[in-house]
């Protein structure tokens, strides 16, 4: 498997404040890789640097066989690197349809928009019942479903999702981790961060563990490792317990 992403000895922060501390990962083509980690540990920063973001301090990141250094994020989103952040982000004042619209058009996409938007409907079905409805009234678990789906429209290659069922109810966020399941038949690559561990290992290939801004355990996604092992590494141990 070639790698479609590489991070090398990643380093970064805010002012004097140090948060990524030689991370290094990859993800390969046709494949979805988990973020696991405590908050406040670098992830989300991890993913800013990747998408251009938010300035790294050090190392290197390739995407698509190119080094990003000096890329702006909008040219990365035209080449396939897609960042959905955390919370959803839409135009209150746009119905669902002119917002796909927009971000087809916003990459590059608006001669083919309306192929995209058939491809997002028949991933969420219930944004095209709400095709016309302005997205500030939309509810939680739609607003992300909206989010999702301009990411989508703008044809990734690799789809960053960040934290995208936060704060949605158990219920809702089935529906929407089902959802997900759809869009990753839908884009070669994924990196996902979840607060909820097992749903990240559901719908991932292998995770890494970030902790204190560095990878401190990396593995397949296949329950090779037992539910305390896993835990104990999400909450910021080892495999053996120690802290």
């Amino acid at each position: 498997m070639s790698d479609l992403l590489t991070v090398e000895n990643l380093t970064a922060g805010y002012g004097q404040a140090k948060v990524l501390r030689g991370i290094s990962l990859r993800v390969g083509e046709n494949e979805a890789v988990g973020l696991l980690g405590p908050n406040g540990h670098g992830k989300t920063t991890l993913l800013r640097c990747v998408s251009n973001l938010h300035r790294a301090t050090s190392g290197t990141i390739a995407f698509a066989g190119r080094d990003t250094r000096g890329e702006s994020p909008g040219s990365l989103v035209r080449r396939g690197l897609v960042h959905v952040p955390q919370g959803s982000r839409l135009f209150p004042q746009l119905t669902v349809e002119e917002a796909l619209r927009l971000s087809a058009s916003s990459s590059g996409h608006s001669s083919t928009w309306r192929d995209g938007i058939d491809q997002v409907f028949s991933v969420f079905p219930k944004l095209k019942e709400r095709r016309r409805q302005l997205t500030g009234t939309l509810s939680g678990g739609e607003r992300q479903m909206a989010s999702l789906g301009m990411g989508l429209m703008a044809r990734p290659t690799l789809l960053i999702l960040d934290e995208p069922t936060l704060g949605l109810s158990p219920k809702v966020k089935h529906e929407l981790s089902e959802c997900i399941v759809r869009v990753r038949a839908e884009v070669s690559s994924v990196i996902l961060i979840d607060g909820d561990m097992d749903l990240v290992l559901d719908l991932t290939d292998r995770y890494h563990v970030v902790l204190h801004g560095d990878v401190v355990d990396s593995g397949a996604s296949d329950g090779s490792r037992s539910r305390d092992e896993m835990m104990s590494l999400f909450l910021g141990g080892t495999a053996d317990g120690r802290h």
